[in-house]
């Protein structure tokens, strides 16, 4: 990680939502159009990987029946738990040593895989591709402006989308930009083929 847990927690000390996700209109368009890219379908096991304070949670969890959201700042966790969510839970947990097991039917990767060293980055995609039931979506989103990372968000869903789209011929992938931001989805169509 280019930052570490404890510095994202301070931020969640100093302030109770630092990036105004709770506020912003930006956000709440951005949350929107991402989550449209899905297929027009309820899915049954997601797992949302970067939760922060459950904002963008609440939205994905009207469209699935279990949501477990991910964050290693216990503070962010602490907030995102306080919401209440019907079938969501939180957990304090940092990828790739914390990836959850078992099959999900959608995986949402939302501003946080440029945050991680590219070594890391290989073996948390490995664990998307392998994680992803058959008939499964990714949806992976990034911020285009300056950011304390050492990769950036083009260089993380071109990585990603790669490694799915090799392991999952069949497949769709849908996308949304803005000037600011990008978000793709990668819906699968079967299982991982023999050589993946």
């Amino acid at each position: 990680m280019t930052r570490d847990a404890a510095s994202f927690d301070r931020l969640y000390r100093e302030s109770a939502d630092p990036w105004d996700y709770e506020t912003s209109a930006y956000e709440a368009e951005k949350y929107a159009r991402c989550l449209a890219l899905l297929p027009s379908r309820r899915f049954a096991r997601a797992l949302e990987v970067g939760c922060s304070i459950g904002v963008m949670s609440e939205s994905i969890a009207r469209r699935c029946d279990s949501l477990l959201g991910l964050d290693f700042a216990p503070t962010a966790v602490e907030r995102a738990r306080a919401r209440r969510i019907p079938g969501a839970r939180f957990k304090v947990a940092a990828v790739p040593d914390a990836w959850p097991e078992g099959q999900w039917d959608l995986i949402v990767l939302s501003e946080v895989l440029y945050y991680l060293s590219p070594d890391t980055l290989d073996v948390v995609i490995r664990q998307v591709v392998d994680s992803l039931a058959p008939d499964g979506a990714c949806l992976i989103a990034g911020y285009l402006g300056p950011a304390e990372t050492t990769l950036s968000a083009p260089e993380v869903e071109s990585r990603l989308l790669a490694a799915l789209s090799a392991a999952r011929p069949e497949h769709d992938i849908r996308r949304d930009a803005d000037t600011t931001w990008i978000a793709a989805v990668f819906a699968c169509h079967g299982p991982q083929s023999s050589g993946a």
